[in-house]
């Protein structure tokens, strides 16, 4: 099966066997504040690079372990629970095998539980129909209840007004459309209020200003595409470069120019000794400025793309500060071991129930569930997905 190809992004790596940018600074003392913040800056892209890359690479293999190993246990656990639901309400109509109102109310009680949770893992009209055998309510008209109420607490949280068509939502992807749309709604707000609102001749001044200084760092970056175009012309004679090269070295400018790559627009000419450690150390102040504009922008980027990256892992290992690839290899090992340890119960639990006696001993101890488990759920994952949105705690500001 072929793959699509993946979209260029700010992480891929330069292509150059020649030393890079940061190769060059690292034994460079800068002189001065802003030359400090230049080099902090590429070192650190070249830092979220790094992960990146090693994310994507890891995101590969975790899937091939994801469809290989766990995704057959899962499989195979889901079956025997199912084989389970079914053992469960033959034994309720054995005779002789559930006796009296409490344990007929258990075991019915059991039989919900675990046909709904087979339910929300994926819908099978056989098991509604045996949830619906035992409940006063069936499986639909409750999910339709259970939405409405969800719907209804979410929008008072968040002040807003959600559409109806949320059959197929979850709880956690109705949190988050809220989130979505109250953002949406202040921003539109603020937005407004503010073209509303006349500025004032030192916020017009303040604008304009922003407005010049980022056309001056745009049109830095495009002084140094020119020049790089402009040396890799076909036309232009050159003894070191084949036109092949020149065609090769051109692509590679186009696309860092188009993700406003500055510091792989800089690597190129480096690359083909249109600059060099003397010219990076002594940058003017104010191209180096607007470098410094570009240049964090880009490990904006980067960030948000690792962020991303890093997102399907967190709940695997919710509690590491910094997470790496084995620390999701441990989880996942774990993971592996506690299905292991759910099928070998899973066989032991079919044959021991098919005798009364030992199903009576556990319907004995079994504690109905009173109904709040899953409003605690909701809780904890409202709890989770607003401290994912909250600010991070403002900066001291130095004495």
């Amino acid at each position: 099966m072929s793959r699509s190809p993946r979209q260029e992004s700010l992480s891929d790596p330069v292509n150059s066997s020649e030393l890079t940018i940061t190769d060059v600074l690292t034994h460079a003392k800068p002189q001065t504040k802003q030359q400090a913040t230049f080099q902090r800056l590429i070192r650190q892209i070249d830092e979220q690079r790094a992960q990146v890359v090693e994310w994507h690479t890891y995101s590969e293999r975790y899937g091939q372990r994801v469809g290989s190993e766990l995704m057959p246990l899962f499989a195979q656990l889901r079956e025997k629970r199912i084989a389970m639901l079914h053992l469960l309400d033959t034994q309720f109509h054995q005779r002789n095998v559930i006796r009296g109102k409490q344990q007929r109310a258990k075991l019915c009680d059991i039989i919900l539980n675990l046909a709904h949770e087979l339910l929300l893992e994926q819908r099978d009209e056989e098991i509604v129909a045996l949830y619906d055998k035992y409940s006063d309510l069936s499986y639909d008209d409750q999910a339709e209840i259970d939405k409405a109420i969800s719907q209804d607490m979410v929008e008072e949280l968040f002040g807003v007004r959600l559409d109806d068509d949320n059959a197929d939502v979850s709880m956690e992807e109705m949190l988050a459309k809220a989130m979505r749309q109250r953002q949406e709604e202040e921003a539109k707000n603020k937005a407004g209020s503010g073209s509303r609102r006349r500025k004032s001749a030192k916020q017009a001044a303040a604008e304009e200003k922003r407005a010049a200084a980022k056309k001056e760092i745009s049109q830095s970056v495009r002084e140094i595409y020119r020049k790089l175009a402009s040396s890799l012309h076909p036309d232009r004679a050159s003894t070191d470069l084949t036109a092949d090269e020149k065609t090769t070295l051109m692509q590679r400018v186009n696309q860092a120019y188009d993700r406003s790559d500055l510091l792989e627009l800089l690597n190129i000419q480096l690359e083909i000794e249109q600059i060099d450690t003397n010219y990076l150390t002594n940058l003017p102040d104010e191209r180096i400025e607007h470098y410094i504009q570009v240049l964090r922008e880009q490990l904006a980027e980067l960030k948000a793309e690792l962020a991303s990256l890093l997102m399907p892992y967190w709940k695997l290992v919710p509690y590491t500060q910094k997470i790496r690839p084995t620390h999701v290899d441990k989880a996942m090992d774990a993971e592996i071991t506690r299905l292991e340890m759910d099928l070998r119960q899973a066989d032991i639990d079919l044959i021991a129930f098919q005798d009364a006696k030992q199903l009576a001993t556990f319907i004995k101890h079994y504690q109905v569930n009173d109904g709040f488990d899953e409003f605690d759920d909701g809780l904890q994952m409202l709890g989770d997905l607003l401290s994912s949105f909250s600010a991070p705690p403002p900066r001291r500001r130095k004495r």
